[in-house]
């Protein structure tokens, strides 16, 4: 029952701004589950077959205009790359430090209140003059540097990189579709890299199907908030859960 609980969490806060890997901490504390990272990683892979599914026509035109040279695909690909490297780079050079803070509960309510911050700020960019196509390499990368803050356990990736793209005036509808596209080589390569001495059982099983139909479910939401510029809500609720663990935990006198 713990496993699908963590399913549900870790699918619904994938895609919405609150940080499932702080989540899955706060949670995995809560229920004194310990920090089970490959089952986290399986949960990770049904994100990630989510979010294929959602935006699966971007993919599909991106993969057809590579291979047809189509120059604004092409464009559009060689963005997402230098989007993704900061990420990449990130994870393989900083991976035994960020362990260590993902058992830190104090590390993970501190990151989540700076998450909210992000999202209580983002309601009030609206330049909404850039699509994907024409946003900078520059623009692309400092979109990925801040995703690959998101590593931090607390800083929600979707939040940081719509935080990003909105700040860097991108429209919304368009912020969201980057920042799915973005979502799939870190949540593929998050699954994949902590695979290893994973057991499985049924329990894992249906936490991993909760996890992909959740992801679904919180994709939709967190499109439908963004278009009406609502970000505000998830940035009471990191408020709150963060406020909550620094006193449940006992992390503040």
């Amino acid at each position: 029952m713990k496993e699908i609980i963590l399913g549900l969490v870790q699918g619904l806060t994938e895609f919405l701004p609150v940080s499932s890997s702080g989540h899955l901490t706060i949670f995995s504390e809560f229920m004194n589950l310990g920090q089970n990272i490959s089952y986290f990683a399986i949960l990770h892979l049904a994100t990630f077959f989510a979010v294929l599914l959602f935006v699966w026509r971007e993919v599909f035109d991106i993969i057809k205009g590579i291979f047809t040279l189509n120059k604004n695909m092409l464009n559009l690909a060689g963005k997402l790359i230098v989007s993704t490297i900061p990420a990449i780079f990130a994870a393989f050079l900083l991976d035994d430090f960020f362990e260590n803070i993902f058992s830190s509960i104090f590390a993970v309510a501190t990151f989540l209140f700076i998450t909210g911050i992000m999202m209580f700020l983002s309601d009030n960019f609206d330049k909404d003059k850039k699509d994907m196509q024409n946003i900078s390499y520059k623009d692309a990368l400092i979109i990925g540097l801040v995703q690959a803050l998101a590593i931090l356990p607390g800083i929600s990736r979707s939040g940081s990189t719509l935080f990003a793209a909105l700040l860097l005036g991108m429209k919304r509808k368009e912020a969201v579709k980057y920042s799915f596209l973005m979502s799939l080589p870190v949540t593929f390569g998050a699954g994949i890299l902590n695979l290893e001495g994973f057991n499985f059982n049924i329990y894992y099983f249906l936490g991993t199907i909760v996890a992909f139909l959740s992801g679904i479910l919180g994709l939709y939401i967190l499109k439908k908030t963004v278009l009406n510029g609502k970000l505000k809500f998830f940035a009471y609720y990191c408020f709150s859960i963060s406020i909550f663990t620094f006193i449940y935990f006992g992390l503040v006198i």
